[in-house]
């Protein structure tokens, strides 16, 4: 934590150029930030979407390296029809956490609205390489939403040669 100006004036390029965040600048510890997380997950579950984008997207740039600051900001955006950012979001997720299955099982339920097959077919078997026994309902979730693309896929081979 910072506590003199000339501190902060030695951190801020640092800052600028990604090398700390703004929770190393200001000292933020991770249970500070996890109940801010805990406050916009509510907001989010009342259906405050506006509020819960707000502090998430405050958490993100306060600790960009936490995933689920931006899968949260991936499922609001979903929730108010903005698919584009709401990949955005997913594919920021995984790009900070290539094992997290949520993050796949996320952006394939968009590829899938978007009829994007062959993505939606490549995040859902990422998502099942990295499910783990304990997330029994996501692996779940995951290889019903496989199954789906699965059939879809079938569907158009069979359209296509009547």
């Amino acid at each position: 934590m910072i506590n003199t100006p000339e501190q902060l004036a030695e951190l801020l390029p640092q800052w600028a150029k990604g090398q700390v965040t703004l929770k190393e600048i200001k000292g933020y510890t991770d249970s500070e930030l996890f109940a801010i997380a805990r406050i916009g997950y509510f907001f989010l579950m009342q259906g405050r979407n506006e509020e819960a984008r707000i502090l998430f997207e405050g958490l993100v740039a306060v600790d960009p390296h936490n995933d689920y600051y931006y899968r949260a900001l991936g499922v609001i955006f979903q929730k108010i029809g903005d698919n584009e950012r709401a990949l955005r979001q997913f594919s920021y997720a995984i790009r900070i956490n290539p094992s997290s299955p949520h993050a796949y099982v996320n952006r394939a339920e968009i590829y899938l609205s978007l009829e994007q097959h062959a993505e939606a077919e490549q995040d859902l078997r990422q998502a099942l390489e990295h499910s783990s026994h304990q997330d029994q309902q996501l692996s779940q979730k995951a290889w019903a939403l496989y199954q789906v693309v699965a059939s879809r896929k079938n569907l158009g081979k069979t359209a296509a040669n009547p």
